[in-house]
């Protein structure tokens, strides 16, 4: 008698785990093939699921999205977080590099993630790219301090440190975006002696007139 092909099944796991293997399949999908691609059917099969056990899990493909969105830039954010360096601080210049090597670090980790927060896919959700934007102000809020801090080392005082920020946040991002489309070309030694040569033209003038 032929033996019959043994049926195979998920392993157990916790509601959260769970959640965490649906939300690692979404995140493939939409990272490879951009949102439109996303649906509960894509991440099932990616998953290697069946679809009750999404829904189990999420209650439709707008919970998904939107947890996997919150996920992924909680993570882009804690990342930036641990970029900033501590005080007492050095300079500007070392303050940069430090901040600029470590965001870097974290983008080449995570660049899924990263991409998300930098270069989000077409057909991004109005809210989730709106998810994106807030947590883009909280950050600039948060650094903001830092450039002040900057910019009076510097003797720049007069320059608005809001503005600053913006530019310095909007460069930095740009050079993520290099840094993850054009590894090879874009490493992170140039884009990090850029930025700090960048500084150094701001600070030496000053540096002489006050000689």
């Amino acid at each position: 008698m032929a033996k019959l092909p043994t049926r195979k099944y998920s392993p157990r796991r916790s509601r959260e785990e769970r959640r965490e293997q649906l939300l690692d399949a979404a995140l493939k999908i939409v990272d490879s093939q951009g949102f439109g691609a996303f649906s509960i059917e894509a991440v099932a099969r990616e998953a290697g699921l069946a679809k009750t056990v999404v829904y189990a899990s999420f209650d439709n493909p707008q919970e998904l999205l939107r947890a996997l969105v919150d996920r992924e830039l909680d993570r882009a954010v804690a990342d930036l977080a641990a970029a900033i360096p501590r005080p007492p601080y050095e300079d500007p210049a070392s303050v940069l590099q430090q901040a600029l090597l470590q965001v870097l670090r974290s983008a080449r980790l995570r660049p899924a993630t990263w991409r998300i927060f930098v270069l989000p896919a077409d057909g991004m959700p109005p809210a989730a790219r709106a998810n994106v934007e807030h947590h883009h102000a909280r950050f600039l809020l948060q650094i903001e301090p830092l450039v002040f801090w900057g910019l009076e080392r510097m003797g720049l005082r007069h320059l608005d440190a809001e503005l600053t920020t913006s530019i310095l946040i909007a460069g930095a991002e740009h050079g993520i975006r290099l840094a993850l489309t054009d590894p090879q070309h874009f490493s992170d030694e140039r884009l990090i002696t850029f930025a700090t040569e960048l500084v150094a033209t701001f600070v030496a003038p000053r540096q002489q007139g006050d000689a």
